[in-house]
């Protein structure tokens, strides 16, 4: 049976909204009862209920990543290094190919913004979606009204540190941090990424 924040409550002596206070990190709650409430949460294993933090939130925690294919050369490591970058943040990606179909590319764009994603890495310049209520960061080329990440000419294709880098602007996007531009271009020297 899923542990829940009540039975933390019961645990460590103290009401749920006590609970929540210090999983939150409200500062009014003493050392004492923060102490007695993190023992409780270790010794049941205590894991946060992710889908109703999000509601009461109103955030979703996901991230789009589309790509035109799955069997693209490049994109196992780009996947590799945007995982990296998202792996240390609150959000999950959500992974779709359009299969170079325009039509598939929008039923895929349509299931994302069903499940409400904080923002979206599009990897398919043929089959871009337009506007979108979520920001979006192109990979490879550039769109109005998005944030891209444009290699030059004799970089080849996307690598770990493309990801890395796509991750990381995504996350300053949605988290308000400062973004340098909204166009990020990567220059290479003897196909090494600079």
């Amino acid at each position: 049976m899923k542990v829940t924040m009540q039975d933390v409550a019961v645990e460590a002596g103290v009401d749920k909204a006590t609970v929540s206070r210090v999983l939150k990190g409200d500062h009014r709650i003493s050392e004492k009862t923060r102490i007695r409430v993190m023992e409780a949460v270790r010794a049941l294993n205590y894991r946060p209920d992710k889908n109703a933090r999000n509601l009461s939130t109103n955030r979703s925690g996901l991230l789009g990543l589309v790509v035109s294919s799955f069997s693209l050369g490049w994109f196992p490591q780009f996947l590799a290094g945007l995982d990296r970058t998202v792996t240390n943040s609150e959000f999950e990606i959500l992974v779709k190919s359009t299969e170079g179909n325009p039509l598939r590319a929008a039923r895929e764009y349509g299931k994302l913004t069903d499940r409400s994603v904080e923002g979206i890495i599009w990897c398919d310049p043929d089959n871009f979606p337009g506007a979108s209520s979520a920001p979006i960061v192109t990979v490879g080329f550039k769109k109005d009204g998005a944030y891209s990440v444009v290699l030059d000419k004799e970089c080849g294709d996307p690598t770990f540190e493309t990801g890395a880098l796509a991750g990381r602007l995504m996350l300053n996007i949605i988290t308000g941090k400062p973004v340098p531009s909204r166009e990020i271009l990567i220059k290479c020297s003897s196909g090494e990424t600079i």
